[in-house]
């Protein structure tokens, strides 16, 4: 009687699997085609961006993070001639800077806005910096919101160190849209994906930040979820993977309850003879 068990489970594995091999193929593979492409945030939340880079001001001074990071700090990296996503992202930060209740003098806050372009120039930062605090419709002082730009070296450092992943497109860049909080301490807080977001994002934001309070977000499932369309510049939901990856969870159980049913089925039969 025991002696059928040795080549009956073997077989039921190896055929498991298989199919569990056929399956995870195809949604590997996509992942492994898509990760050179890869356009989006890789969160490093709680670490803390480096206080040496150096940034250019709207007058074309050098600015070490360091000095210039010492509150609350909403960041974000465009380039100022996108003709993609960087606009509408700039247009609902103002539009949200106008509506929130946050006031820089009872809770101090800054924007800080870095052009991952190396060839954009201060004086662009200067005129959009002029633009958008005009557009956010309510008084705020001109130190609230910062345009900044850098050499190759130093973006490579910022968008690096924060997560902010993008690539060449012959003349553009492909890039994510989003926002990342830091702390006074330069330590990441917060992402906030997308762009279209809430005052109460915002407020909490910069609330979290003065706390030094790290917030996780669903960024890997939606990763996984859902591919950036570098053509469309949106997120597209990836119904290959997700299906892919439902029928791997469903293999997996069906094994589990094979084997356990097949181990109560012959201690039965133990048991019986």
């Amino acid at each position: 009687m025991f002696g059928r068990i040795g080549p009956r489970r073997p077989n039921l594995w190896s055929t498991a699997l298989l199919g569990l091999c056929l399956l995870s193929g195809p949604v590997l593979a996509d992942d492994a085609e898509e990760a050179p492409a890869s356009v989006e945030y890789s969160e490093n939340l709680g670490e803390i961006v480096p206080g040496d880079i150096t940034l250019i001001d709207e007058t074309g001074q050098p600015v070490l993070l360091s000095d210039f990071v010492d509150k609350p700090t909403i960041l974000s990296f465009v380039y100022y001639e996108c003709p993609g996503i960087c606009t509408p992202l700039l247009n609902e930060v103002a539009d949200i800077l106008g509506k929130s209740n946050l006031d820089p003098s009872k809770q101090p806050f800054q924007l800080l806005t870095v052009s991952f372009d190396p060839n954009d120039k201060p004086e662009t930062g200067a005129a959009k910096r002029a633009n958008y605090l005009e557009l956010v419709g309510r008084p705020l002082p001109a130190e609230t919101w910062r345009f900044m730009t850098a050499d190759a070296e130093n973006i490579k450092r910022f968008t690096e160190s924060a997560g902010f992943m993008y690539k060449p497109a012959g003349g553009e860049f492909v890039h994510p849209g989003g926002l990342i909080i830091l702390s006074p301490e330069r330590k990441i807080v917060r992402y906030l994906y997308g762009i279209q977001f809430l005052p109460f994002d915002f407020q909490m934001g910069v609330h979290e930040a003065s706390i030094g309070k790290v917030t996780p977000t669903t960024a890997r499932l939606l990763r996984f979820c859902f591919s950036y369309d570098p053509v469309g510049r949106t997120y597209v939901f990836n119904l290959a993977r997700v299906v892919g990856s439902v029928m791997i969870i469903s293999i997996v159980f069906f094994i589990i309850f094979l084997y356990f049913s097949t181990r109560r089925s012959r201690r039965r039969e133990a048991l019986d003879g």
